[in-house]
C-alpha cells in the first residue's frame, strides 16, 4: 500500500488545490521546530514532495519567539546541512530557505532589525497569525513595514483564520491585498474548495473565484499520510 497516495492523487478539476512546482511552505529542516525530527525523516519528506511534483521546496521553519528557539542564523546553518545532505542523497528537488514568522507585537520591530528570512524573486516573507475571531492588532503595521522595506508579505494558510472567514472577511481580504499582501493556502484533497463543504471550503471557493490564491504549500511536517505531527 502506498501511504503517500493521498499526496500524488489529483482529484477532478475544481475539487482540489494541488501542490505547485514550488512548495512555498514546509517544515523539512530537522530538529528546529515541530517539523522533521531528524535528517532521515527530512529526506523521506523531500522524496515525498519530489514524487508529488515539487521541483523547489522552500524550507519555512518557525521563527516564533518563546516557542521555538530559532534565529535566522541558526536556520541558515541547519539549512546548509540539509542542502548538502539532499544533494548527496540525490533527491531531485532544489531547496530554498525562508521561514514562517509569527505575527506578534514584536514582529514589526524584528523586521526593522532585519531578523527575517525572505525567499523567491518576489522577496516573500511568509508569516502566520492566530486563528481566533478577532483581527490581530499588529497585522497592518507588519504589512506596511514589510512593503516599505521592499518585501512582499505572504500570509500563511489563510484558510485557517476565523477572522478572515467571518462576516467582515471579504473586506479584510480586500484591504490586505490593497496593502500588498499575498495569500498562501495549503494544498487540499477532495471537495474542500467547493461551496457547501463548510466555512473553510466556502472561503477557499471565494478565493478561487477571485483569483486570490497566490501560492500553495504542503505545510508538510512528517512523511505520513496527513503530513502532520503525531504523538
Amino acid at each position: 500500500m502506498d501511504v503517500f497516495g493521498w499526496f500524488k492523487k489529483r482529484p477532478a478539476a475544481g475539487q482540489s488545490i494541488p501542490l505547485r512546482p514550488r512548495d512555498c511552505h514546509s517544515h523539512v529542516i530537522p530538529g528546529v521546530d515541530d517539523g522533521s525530527r531528524d535528517l532521515e525523516m527530512s529526506l523521506a519528506m523531500l522524496r515525498l514532495l519530489a514524487g508529488a511534483g515539487a521541483q523547489t521546496v522552500v524550507c519555512t521553519s518557525h521563527l516564533y519567539p518563546a516557542k521555538y528557539d530559532n534565529t535566522p542564523d541558526r536556520l541558515r546553518a541547519a539549512f546548509a546541512q540539509l542542502e548538502h545532505a539532499t544533494a548527496a542523497a540525490g533527491v531531485g528537488v532544489t531547496l530554498e530557505l525562508g521561514a514562517e514568522h509569527f505575527l506578534d507585537d514584536g514582529l514589526a520591530d524584528r523586521i526593522r532589525r532585519d531578523e527575517l528570512l525572505a525567499f523567491g524573486p518576489e522577496r516573500y516573507v511568509l508569516f502566520e497569525a492566530h486563528t481566533g475571531e478577532h483581527v490581530p492588532g499588529p497585522l497592518f503595521e507588519v504589512v506596511r513595514v514589510l512593503v516599505e522595506r521592499g518585501y512582499t508579505p505572504l500570509l500563511a494558510h489563510v484558510e485557517r483564520y476565523h477572522w478572515l472567514r467571518g462576516p467582515d472577511g471579504d473586506e479584510i481580504c480586500e484591504d490586505l491585498r490593497s496593502a500588498g499582501t499575498r495569500f498562501q493556502v495549503n494544498r487540499t484533497v477532495g471537495k474542500t474548495n467547493v461551496p457547501g463543504e463548510g466555512t473553510r471550503g466556502q472561503f477557499l471557493a471565494r478565493l478561487l473565484a477571485r483569483n486570490w490564491i497566490d501560492e500553495v504549500g504542503s505545510d508538510l511536517h512528517r512523511p505520513t499520510p496527513d503530513g502532520r505531527p503525531f504523538a
